[in-house]
Protein backbone atom coordinates (compact mmCIF):
# COMPACT_ATOMS: atom_id res chain seq x y z
CA UNK A 1 0.00 0.00 0.00
CA UNK A 2 2.61 2.33 0.93
CA UNK A 3 4.47 1.59 -2.71
CA UNK A 4 0.90 2.93 -4.58
CA UNK A 5 0.83 5.87 -2.49
CA UNK A 6 4.78 6.63 -2.90
CA UNK A 7 4.28 5.99 -6.89
CA UNK A 8 0.66 8.34 -6.65
CA UNK A 9 2.96 11.20 -4.67
CA UNK A 10 5.71 11.03 -7.41
CA UNK A 11 3.49 11.05 -10.23
CA UNK A 12 1.68 14.04 -9.01
CA UNK A 13 5.11 16.18 -8.29
CA UNK A 14 5.99 15.10 -11.50
CA UNK A 15 2.97 16.25 -13.38
CA UNK A 16 3.02 19.20 -11.04
CA UNK A 17 6.61 19.70 -12.29
CA UNK A 18 5.76 19.53 -15.75
CA UNK A 19 3.04 22.03 -15.96
CA UNK A 20 5.13 24.48 -14.40
CA UNK A 21 8.22 24.15 -16.50
CA UNK A 22 9.03 26.73 -19.22
CA UNK A 23 7.10 26.05 -22.74
CA UNK A 24 8.90 27.17 -25.57
CA UNK A 25 7.87 30.46 -26.73
CA UNK A 26 6.83 31.04 -30.39
CA UNK A 27 9.59 33.46 -32.52
CA UNK A 28 8.54 37.27 -31.93
CA UNK A 29 5.70 38.79 -35.05
CA UNK A 30 8.03 41.68 -36.12
CA UNK A 31 5.76 44.17 -35.48
CA UNK A 32 7.00 46.97 -37.76
CA UNK A 33 7.36 44.47 -40.71
CA UNK A 34 7.60 46.71 -43.94
CA UNK A 35 5.13 46.43 -46.87
CA UNK A 36 7.32 49.04 -48.98
CA UNK A 37 10.79 50.67 -48.62
CA UNK A 38 11.30 54.64 -48.99
CA UNK A 39 7.47 54.81 -50.15
CA UNK A 40 7.95 51.72 -52.92
CA UNK A 41 5.70 49.54 -51.87
CA UNK A 42 6.62 45.53 -52.92
CA UNK A 43 3.95 44.44 -54.71
CA UNK A 44 3.45 47.55 -57.21
CA UNK A 45 4.74 47.41 -60.37
CA UNK A 46 8.48 49.78 -60.19
CA UNK A 47 7.23 51.38 -63.43
CA UNK A 48 4.48 52.90 -61.82
CA UNK A 49 5.72 53.98 -58.68
CA UNK A 50 8.83 56.06 -59.47
CA UNK A 51 9.30 57.67 -62.99
CA UNK A 52 11.88 57.24 -65.55
CA UNK A 53 14.83 59.42 -64.35
CA UNK A 54 15.11 62.68 -67.17
CA UNK A 55 17.78 61.99 -69.78
CA UNK A 56 20.98 64.88 -69.83
CA UNK A 57 23.09 65.52 -66.56
CA UNK A 58 20.61 67.33 -64.73
CA UNK A 59 20.49 65.89 -60.95
CA UNK A 60 17.21 64.96 -60.39
CA UNK A 61 14.82 66.82 -58.32
CA UNK A 62 12.94 63.67 -56.97
CA UNK A 63 13.04 59.80 -57.19
CA UNK A 64 13.46 58.27 -60.29
CA UNK A 65 14.68 55.01 -61.99
CA UNK A 66 17.05 54.69 -64.40
CA UNK A 67 15.92 52.27 -67.53
CA UNK A 68 16.70 48.42 -66.67
CA UNK A 69 20.39 46.35 -67.11
CA UNK A 70 18.65 42.87 -66.83
CA UNK A 71 15.94 43.45 -64.20
CA UNK A 72 18.18 45.90 -62.01
CA UNK A 73 16.84 49.72 -61.81
CA UNK A 74 19.39 52.20 -60.14
CA UNK A 75 17.25 54.64 -58.37
CA UNK A 76 18.43 58.32 -58.36
CA UNK A 77 17.61 61.18 -56.16
CA UNK A 78 16.79 59.11 -53.38
CA UNK A 79 16.10 61.22 -49.87
CA UNK A 80 19.05 61.84 -47.19
CA UNK A 81 18.30 59.68 -44.80
CA UNK A 82 21.06 61.37 -42.56
CA UNK A 83 24.89 59.35 -43.57
CA UNK A 84 27.15 61.33 -44.39
CA UNK A 85 29.01 59.61 -47.09
CA UNK A 86 25.80 58.92 -48.95
CA UNK A 87 24.53 55.98 -50.09
CA UNK A 88 23.40 54.24 -53.47
CA UNK A 89 20.10 52.11 -53.83
CA UNK A 90 18.88 50.01 -56.74
CA UNK A 91 16.12 47.37 -57.37
CA UNK A 92 15.16 44.18 -58.24
CA UNK A 93 12.11 43.63 -60.33
CA UNK A 94 12.13 40.31 -62.28
CA UNK A 95 8.21 40.48 -63.03
CA UNK A 96 7.69 44.15 -62.85
CA UNK A 97 6.77 43.94 -59.38
CA UNK A 98 9.80 44.56 -56.73
CA UNK A 99 11.42 41.76 -55.62
CA UNK A 100 13.87 43.32 -53.81
CA UNK A 101 15.76 46.63 -52.79
CA UNK A 102 19.69 46.76 -52.25
CA UNK A 103 21.46 50.05 -50.59
CA UNK A 104 24.82 50.79 -50.00
CA UNK A 105 26.95 52.79 -48.21
CA UNK A 106 30.19 53.68 -46.95
CA UNK A 107 31.43 51.55 -43.80
CA UNK A 108 32.04 54.62 -41.65
CA UNK A 109 28.61 55.10 -41.92
CA UNK A 110 27.13 51.99 -40.61
CA UNK A 111 26.36 52.46 -37.17
CA UNK A 112 23.85 55.32 -38.65
CA UNK A 113 22.76 53.29 -40.68
CA UNK A 114 21.85 50.78 -38.21
CA UNK A 115 20.43 53.47 -36.18
CA UNK A 116 17.96 54.72 -39.19
CA UNK A 117 16.60 50.89 -39.32
CA UNK A 118 15.92 50.12 -35.61
CA UNK A 119 14.47 53.09 -35.64
CA UNK A 120 12.36 52.26 -38.47
CA UNK A 121 11.81 48.47 -38.44
CA UNK A 122 12.80 48.06 -34.41
CA UNK A 123 15.17 45.93 -33.26
CA UNK A 124 16.62 43.02 -35.48
CA UNK A 125 15.34 39.43 -34.95
CA UNK A 126 19.20 38.50 -35.39
CA UNK A 127 22.69 39.97 -34.56
CA UNK A 128 25.65 38.37 -35.40
CA UNK A 129 29.16 38.81 -35.50
CA UNK A 130 31.58 37.25 -37.62
CA UNK A 131 35.82 37.67 -38.59
CA UNK A 132 36.48 38.32 -41.97
CA UNK A 133 39.52 38.05 -43.44
CA UNK A 134 41.32 39.81 -46.34
CA UNK A 135 43.38 38.70 -49.14
CA UNK A 136 45.96 40.69 -47.52
CA UNK A 137 45.54 39.06 -43.69
CA UNK A 138 43.54 41.87 -42.26
CA UNK A 139 41.20 40.44 -40.31
CA UNK A 140 37.87 42.43 -39.27
CA UNK A 141 34.64 41.98 -37.30
CA UNK A 142 31.68 41.87 -39.49
CA UNK A 143 28.35 43.07 -37.81
CA UNK A 144 25.18 41.82 -39.39
CA UNK A 145 21.87 43.02 -38.18
CA UNK A 146 18.71 40.73 -39.58
CA UNK A 147 15.00 40.90 -39.40
CA UNK A 148 12.89 38.03 -40.57
CA UNK A 149 9.04 38.67 -41.12
CA UNK A 150 6.38 36.63 -42.73
CA UNK A 151 6.83 38.49 -45.61
CA UNK A 152 10.01 40.11 -45.75
CA UNK A 153 13.34 39.77 -44.62
CA UNK A 154 16.28 42.85 -44.16
CA UNK A 155 19.78 42.26 -43.52
CA UNK A 156 22.77 45.12 -42.66
CA UNK A 157 26.40 43.82 -43.15
CA UNK A 158 28.76 46.11 -42.10
CA UNK A 159 31.05 45.02 -44.70
CA UNK A 160 29.67 43.08 -47.85
CA UNK A 161 32.19 42.52 -50.47
CA UNK A 162 35.00 44.99 -49.51
CA UNK A 163 35.89 46.61 -46.32
CA UNK A 164 34.84 49.98 -47.61
CA UNK A 165 30.72 49.08 -48.21
CA UNK A 166 28.33 48.59 -46.09
CA UNK A 167 24.70 46.88 -47.01
CA UNK A 168 21.16 46.99 -46.55
CA UNK A 169 19.58 44.09 -48.37
CA UNK A 170 15.48 44.61 -48.31
CA UNK A 171 13.93 41.25 -50.25
CA UNK A 172 10.63 39.62 -50.20
CA UNK A 173 10.40 36.30 -48.74
CA UNK A 174 8.38 34.68 -51.73
CA UNK A 175 11.43 36.33 -53.91
CA UNK A 176 14.15 34.46 -52.04
CA UNK A 177 11.20 31.17 -52.35
CA UNK A 178 11.73 31.88 -55.89
CA UNK A 179 15.01 32.52 -56.40
CA UNK A 180 15.71 29.09 -54.47
CA UNK A 181 14.01 27.01 -56.95
CA UNK A 182 15.22 28.88 -60.18
CA UNK A 183 19.01 27.62 -58.75
CA UNK A 184 17.69 24.31 -57.60
CA UNK A 185 15.91 24.40 -61.54
CA UNK A 186 19.61 25.63 -63.27
CA UNK A 187 21.76 22.78 -61.00
CA UNK A 188 18.98 19.92 -62.16
CA UNK A 189 19.65 21.39 -65.97
CA UNK A 190 22.95 21.20 -65.71
CA UNK A 191 22.89 17.94 -64.22
CA UNK A 192 20.88 16.36 -66.81
CA UNK A 193 23.57 17.25 -69.66
CA UNK A 194 25.92 15.44 -67.54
Amino acid sequence: MHYKLAICLLATCLSGAALAAKKPTAPAVWAQEPDSFMGIRFDKKLEYSIPLCPSGYELPKEMCREAPYQNLYVIQGAPSIGLVGGYQLSAMAKNSAVDSFYLTASTEDFSRLAEVFIAKYGQPTKKSLETVKTKGGGSFANESLEWQGKNVEIILQKFDGDINTSSATIRTVSSITRSIKDGDDKVKSAASKL
